[in-house]
């Protein structure tokens, strides 16, 4: 899946997962969003697909227009939509206008703007709200509304101007227009960024719609380079290294296998996971009575496309580290560790949230190679933070299908040593140390091929959603 280059700056992939999306957003190479899409959620959160009625694109000497006209596939929210992509130099500008064909109930109708972690973590940003100026920085460490130290009152506070710089000193600028915008650290549930979108209402329950009601939204990005523009130059130099590097040992391959059952019945176990036990943060008094902490992982809270599963993985060890951290005297495991075909929380009829998936169909894609990749991409995140457990899927997942053997692959590996990787985005790797070599479980959650460079110099690549075990000499031969 190759970028779309619109102009000498902007490009993007434009695909749909669960919505209209544009996809890694970058400018001169830089990403200035990981995505932004129009979104209709339901009461329960979940986002209505559409069906592309009609698509217009036309180039421009400075860009390009991009108009996609579509309806709400759910008979429970007849809708209507039209979104507008336009590139012109260095701005560009996602417009809606959307109607609803009838009354149904809803939390949110607008816009999302995912900035990703990996380049947003720590920046300073300055977000305006009817004129006033509130500076903040992107958080480090995982937050919640529920959080009310300074830092995280300010990353929450409602606004409809962000200004931001990104690494080269390009100075990016978002305009909110139609609604106030606010953001919500999106890694509580194992997306892999910050997600700014329109304000709900005071009391965040749902709401109703009136048949022709109109929605509008306009996000403007406009970036202002720090000096000539040269697409390229900013994923240029030390990102042409390919190699995977390893280094000293660093703990053991814990308990792995399928999920049968919640791992210890004294577990601290939240029912709504990661989310719960940060928006709530138990204390010592509280955990006491409690022999582990216990977290299922659901890796399609939000979408349930290939990239958006996959690109799930990279906070898995973020989970861990920051439980441990807070708990260090209590084992931390992850059970069950899993997706389903389609997006949304893991809830009961009644709509109370559940610590595993509800009873139902095992999703297509647990037997095909894409899950395989994406137990090798979230134990090679997982595994490094010291999780005293990781329980996949579930036990009925049929022993011959490439996700059950790489479970029982890394289930062999319990107690051996592990090695640091310092492996090249976007890979994920996993090496292990056995009887004079090393075992490297390689992970692409890209839809793009990727190339790169063993140990031990030998070239290896790896087709898009794809992954490999390989094995070389441990330690390297001098040379």
């Amino acid at each position: 899946m190759e970028a779309t280059q619109v102009n000498s700056g902007f490009a993007f992939r434009d695909d749909r997962g669960d919505g209209l999306d544009l996809r890694t957003v970058t400018y001169a190479g830089q990403r200035v969003a990981s995505r932004l899409y129009f979104a209709l959620r339901d009461d329960w959160w979940r986002t209505v697909p559409l069906e592309i009625r009609d698509s217009r694109r036309q180039l421009s000497a400075h860009g390009a227009v991009h108009e996609i006209d579509a309806v709400g596939r759910w008979p429970s929210h007849p809708f209507e939509v039209t979104v507008r992509y336009v590139v012109d130099g260095a701005e560009l500008t996602a417009e809606f206008a959307a109607t609803a064909r009838g009354s149904f109930t809803y939390r949110r109708v607008g816009f999302c703007v995912l900035f990703g972690a990996d380049e947003f973590r720590g920046r300073p940003a300055t977000s305006w709200r009817a004129g006033e100026a509130t500076p903040f920085d992107f958080p480090a460490r995982i937050v919640t509304r529920d959080h009310l130290d300074p830092a995280s009152v300010r990353f929450h506070r409602p606004f409809n101007r962000l200004d931001t710089t990104l690494e080269p000193g390009i100075r990016v600028r978002y305009r909110f227009e139609g609604d106030e915008f606010e953001f919500e650290d999106q890694r509580n549930w194992t997306d892999a960024s910050y997600k700014a979108y329109s304000v709900p209402p005071p009391d965040r329950g749902p709401l109703s719609t009136k048949d022709g009601e109109r929605f509008v939204q306009r996000i403007r990005i406009r970036v202002d380079p720090a000096g000539e523009v040269v697409f390229g130059t900013a994923t240029a130099g030390a990102g042409d290294d390919r190699s995977i590097r390893l280094g000293a040992r660093i703990g053991e391959v814990p308990s792995i296998g399928l999920y049968e059952r919640r791992l210890s019945s004294h577990s601290y176990r939240p029912a709504g996971g990661f989310q719960e036990w940060n928006a709530q943060r138990p204390d010592a008094a509280r955990l006491s009575v409690h022999d582990s902490i216990e977290l299922g992982v659901n890796g399609a809270v939000h979408a349930a496309d290939d990239d958006s599963v996959l690109e799930a993985t990279a906070l898995h060890g973020a989970l861990v580290a920051q439980v441990r951290a807070a708990h260090p005297d209590l084992p931390v495991g992850l059970a069950p560790v899993t997706f389903l075909d389609t997006p949304g929380d893991w809830r009961d009829e009644a709509g109370d949230y559940l610590a595993a998936p509800p009873p139902g169909p095992a999703p297509g894609r647990r037997a095909e190679e894409f899950a395989a990749t994406w137990v090798i991409a979230s134990a090679a995140r997982a595994v490094p933070e010291g999780p005293q457990a990781l329980r996949y899927f579930d036990a009925s997942l049929p022993a011959a299908c490439p996700a059950a053997r790489t479970v029982a692959r890394l289930a062999g590996l319990r107690g051996r040593p592990v090695l640091a990787v310092e492996a090249p985005p976007p890979l994920a790797a996993l090496a292990v140390e056995v009887d004079g070599a090393v075992v490297l479980a390689v992970a692409n959650p890209s839809p793009d091929p990727a190339r790169f460079r063993l140990p031990d110099g030998r070239e290896a690549s790896l087709p898009g959603f794809a992954s490999h075990w390989f094995e070389a000499p441990w330690p390297p031969a001098s040379r």
